[in-house]
């Protein structure tokens, strides 16, 4: 049973620009999408993965003795696809979640206290992954919306809401999913063998999304577009420089409809696989991609973007 402890949710996510540069303190613009992962209080009950650990241990250090006996059950389905992982970040949604039902159950409002919430769920989920990740996912599935987020190594992230989105935003299927971890391996065994390439790359993937954040936040469809065209051809770079199957072949067909629309589109995430994401400058060439991309055998998912952040299930 799980008395009359609240429920909560907590959505998955995209990333729009500034994968991989995240990692060594650039900006990320990463969106909220509408799957989430939904966690309920079981009085007695025990974690049910080593994630679901991570968090009991992240919150019970923080609340001791006020935190309840029980556990966080959660169900994060909506965020895989029929083939499994679709790179939405189910496990950052779990662990904001999770977190969630605990400072409840503890008498804590996790909506009140969402940097805390942050806090304590971005502490679990880097434990789960062996310290790797910058947060983006965590603080995306807390705070919702499009942000713009970029990790300070001695003090808390910082987190900038940029509003409504002015372009259309399509969510595509990028092929079959990787584990995100492998190419943060990869990254790590790029910048050990060639720290100035590294260097290089990341302030180019930095720059392109600082320049896509600008545009998004003065509701510029044109420059938007620019700079993920800019932020898609950083990735690349570093792909073929650090030995990382970033691009997928459906990313490059996207890409290239998107192109003769006036748009363009770019990996998401880690890249290799899961997701990818296409940017039309209106309606009319969004409703275009959409009936071209099936022949293309470009597989469009049902998924919006700047759902509503962490909260709690009626």
């Amino acid at each position: 049973m799980s008395g009359t402890f609240p429920s909560f949710s907590a959505p998955g996510k995209i990333f729009l620009a500034g994968e991989y540069g995240v990692l060594a303190g650039g900006t990320a613009v990463v969106a909220a999408v509408d799957r989430r992962a939904t966690a309920r209080f079981v009085s007695g009950g025990a974690p049910a993965t080593p994630l679901v650990e991570q968090v009991m241990a992240a919150v019970g250090a923080e609340l001791g003795a006020a935190l309840p006996e029980g556990a966080p059950e959660i169900d994060s389905s909506p965020l895989a696809g029929g083939e499994g992982k679709l790179g939405l970040g189910s496990s950052a949604a779990v662990a904001a979640a999770g977190v969630a039902v605990l400072l409840a159950a503890a008498g804590v409002d996790p909506e009140v206290e969402r940097q805390r919430t942050l806090t304590l769920a971005d502490r679990a989920h880097r434990a789960a992954q062996g310290g790797r990740g910058s947060g983006a996912d965590v603080a995306s599935a807390v705070f919702g919306g499009v942000i713009a987020y970029a990790r300070h190594p001695d003090g808390p992230a910082r987190i900038e809401p940029l509003g409504p989105s002015p372009v259309e935003v399509i969510v595509f299927s990028a092929g079959a999913p990787r584990l995100t971890v492998d190419g943060i391996r990869a990254l790590e065994t790029f910048a050990a063998h060639a720290p100035e390439q590294h260097r290089l790359r990341m302030e180019q993937i930095a720059a392109a999304a600082d320049r896509f954040a600008g545009a998004w936040r003065a509701a510029d469809a044109a420059s938007v577009v620019a700079a993920a065209r800019g932020a898609g051809t950083a990735l690349g770079d570093l792909g073929r420089e650090a030995n990382i199957e970033i691009w997928t072949d459906p990313v490059r067909s996207a890409a290239a409809l998107a192109h003769d629309l006036g748009g363009t589109a770019k990996p998401s995430g880690a890249g290799g696989g899961d997701v990818g994401v296409a940017f039309l400058p209106d309606g009319r060439a969004a409703e275009r991609f959409r009936a071209a991309a099936s022949a293309l055998q470009v597989r469009i998912l049902a998924i919006q973007i700047a759902a509503p952040g962490l909260s709690r299930v009626p």
